[in-house]
């Protein structure tokens, strides 16, 4: 058995196992039982048997799990797209909440399809991310907030989405067409599929990897590529995203080291798209950044790593201080940052929170902007804030329909 596993992996009891579960490590050596060592999906009763006789207990990642028809999205993300009475006329925040549920269950469709095929079917992908983009040209601020608030799914889910909504916005104010906004979101949604094929311990793996591990990590951009377009004929910006987003502009990414001009352009803003997304999550071997801090770091890479034209850009759609990232204001309060002012990325409209000691507010909660450069202290993470669930809840409730 591997010594390494990633934290969210669960050990469950062989009498306990169910189909849609997805095996990633064993109780014992791959090599000591009839099965492929870089773990599966159970879809029978006869694998649970077989797995009974050979298993006392095996570690079950519920990222990669097939999830019950109300298990991958039940939120409240989930709860409020059910709640929906028909009838009413639903809100921008409301139907953004729709796009993104239907982009999450698209996903989901798919990787179970790669899984199992090795290839995937776009058909649906590119239905569901038509309607996120429909909602991101309406208010490219919905869905960042809802992503930051109210949508808690697995890293690979989380990663898929986050990408696709980012590609958007940075898409839409660079300037593109409609149709390539629509491409540039089943790219992002797409961009790490072939990582399916990764063993779940290399993943996990929180120490330096071995060259054979790299080689796993490294060709997960071509079987990405591959699964895509086993499918259909794709379009050369899906293409070039897929097979760019880990290219630097030095030379130094892969997988073919491309440097300079001969990145295409769409490469290039899928590789500081991954990047940023990246650096928001807690990965095996690195902390999460506040996107503010993450934002720092994509713009001291610039016309090193990345291009310094897509990092400005980039920056003015995100802002200075990302939409749903937490802030500390000069006084003390903490809030978080629900709209962007347009021409004005450092100056955000914000949630107020609670004070500096994480005490609800005297007043109700409302947007403020700050006036003058320090007005905004410090970008923070929710873990270092002691404010209670309770108050962050009313404060986003209060906060969500709020205009700027």
């Amino acid at each position: 058995m591997a010594g390494v596993f990633s934290a969210h992996l669960v050990p469950v009891d062989c009498r306990q196992l169910q189909p849609g579960m997805y095996v990633a490590e064993l109780d014992r050596p791959w090599l000591q039982t009839p099965f492929h060592a870089h773990g599966f999906l159970l879809v029978n009763a006869e694998q649970i048997e077989a797995l009974r006789r050979v298993c006392s207990y095996v570690y079950v990642d519920p990222v990669l799990s097939e999830h019950s028809e109300n298990g991958l999205f039940s939120t409240g993300l989930t709860a409020r797209v059910t709640a929906l009475k028909a009838g009413r006329q639903p809100c921008a925040l409301d139907r953004s909440r729709q796009a993104l549920h239907e982009t999450g269950h698209a996903l989901d469709a798919a990787v179970r399809e790669a899984r199992r095929s090795a290839q995937i079917t776009l058909t649906t992908p590119r239905l569901a991310v038509k309607e996120l983009v429909s909602s991101i040209v309406a208010d490219s601020d919905a869905l960042p907030w809802l992503m930051a608030t109210e949508l808690h799914v697995g890293f690979l889910y989380r990663r898929a989405l986050g990408s696709a909504v980012l590609m958007t916005i940075a898409g839409q104010r660079i300037g593109f067409e409609r149709e390539l906004l629509d491409e540039l979101a089943l790219a992002g949604l797409l961009l790490d599929i072939g990582k399916i094929s990764v063993p779940i311990t290399i993943l996990a793996k929180p120490a330096r990897l071995t060259s054979p591990e790299r080689h796993f990590i490294t060709r997960h951009v071509r079987r990405g590529l591959y699964m895509v377009r086993a499918a259909e004929a794709i379009s050369e910006p899906l293409e070039e995203a897929l097979l760019g987003h880990h290219e630097r502009l030095d030379g130094s990414g892969y997988p073919r080291g491309i440097r300079g001009t001969h990145l295409p352009l769409v490469a290039r803003l899928a590789g500081i798209v991954d990047t940023y997304d990246a650096l928001l999550q807690t990965r095996s071997y690195s902390p999460a950044l506040a996107a503010h801090d993450a934002i720092r770091l994509i713009n001291s890479m610039r016309n090193r790593q990345f291009d310094s034209a897509l990092v400005r850009m980039f920056i003015l759609a995100l802002g200075v201080w990302p939409t749903g990232s937490w802030v500390q204001l000069a006084d003390g309060r903490f809030g978080i940052v629900r709209s962007q002012t347009p021409g004005e990325p450092g100056r955000p409209s914000i949630a107020l929170v609670c004070d500096s000691s994480g005490d609800a507010l005297a007043t109700d909660t409302r947007l403020w902007r700050p006036r003058r450069r320090g007005d905004i202290a410090r970008a923070v993470l929710p873990g270092q804030t002691r404010v209670s669930q309770r108050i962050v809840d009313a404060a986003v409730s209060a906060a969500a329909h709020l205009a700027a």
